[in-house]
């Protein structure tokens, strides 16, 4: 019998490898799935600033390298998603198939950019002087998590906690959507599989979706039920489902 193939997933911002324990369950025996913490989180330290995309796609390909991975299957969630993103455009033959999952292929706009750079660094300097549990009070509240229950808010908030102050401020600036290099025509022309998945509960990602349709029509799109933001957390049988489709 064959060995399971291999799956890497990427968390987003505040998360951590622990994130894909019930998806990777729900893959068990068709893939096995490895999830490292992204640069600053958990146990992988930051790296010297300024961070970047082009700094955490060497990250990612030293860290393949590392377990002789000459390609995988990437699925990546929010920054997770962007930083996926990054590597496929840049090195496309290590990856052989690629799901975005609530991750936005980068802002054009350039108002628009430079609004949100200015709207994450105000969020660092939140993190900085008022601490992470009170920015975290703040961050799940807004609606594209789509948190209703305050003991699962609470819960979450208690767990995200547990990341180093400092690092989450850097990388919120320094790896904010307002410094992403837009990949708009990088993922119409990628030649692996793509998916990009999105929470039917999260307005903004699901409009999203069509974007992508009209912009990248070769994407593969799949719009989960009772999902908002975190897809991998709020539906993971879910998701699985729909990777061992798309996969």
């Amino acid at each position: 019998m064959s060995a399971p193939a291999v799956l890497v997933c990427l968390h987003g911002f505040l998360g951590r490898s622990r994130d894909w324990e019930a998806l990777a369950a729900a893959l068990s025996g068709r893939f096995r799935c490895l999830t490292p913490d992204l640069p600053g989180h958990g146990r992988t330290p930051l790296p010297p600033s300024p961070q970047s995309y082009a700094a955490w796609t060497g990250w990612l390909t030293a860290w393949l390298d590392a377990r002789g991975l000459e390609n995988a299957a990437l699925v990546g969630y929010s920054l997770g998603g962007r930083l996926a993103l990054a590597f496929a455009a840049a090195f496309p033959q290590r990856v052989r198939a690629l799901a975005l999952v609530s991750a936005h292929p980068g802002l054009t706009d350039p108002a628009a950019r430079r609004a949100r750079l200015a709207e994450d660094r105000a969020r660092a300097e939140v993190i900085r002087t008022r601490g992470l549990a009170a920015f975290l009070e703040t961050w799940y509240r807004l609606p594209l998590f789509g948190i209703a229950d305050e003991a699962q808010r609470q819960a979450l908030i208690a767990r995200r906690s547990q990341q180093r102050s400092e690092a989450m401020a850097q990388v919120i600036a320094e790896m904010s959507p307002g410094r992403q290099p837009p990949l708009w025509d990088a993922l119409a022309r990628l030649p692996m599989p793509v998916a990009y998945i999105a929470g039917a509960a999260d307005a903004k990602y699901a409009a999203l979706a069509e974007t992508i349709a009209a912009r990248a029509p070769r994407v593969q799109r799949f719009l989960i039920p009772h999902a908002a933001h975190m897809v991998h957390l709020d539906a993971p049988q879910a998701l699985a489902a729909v990777l061992l489709d798309f996969l």
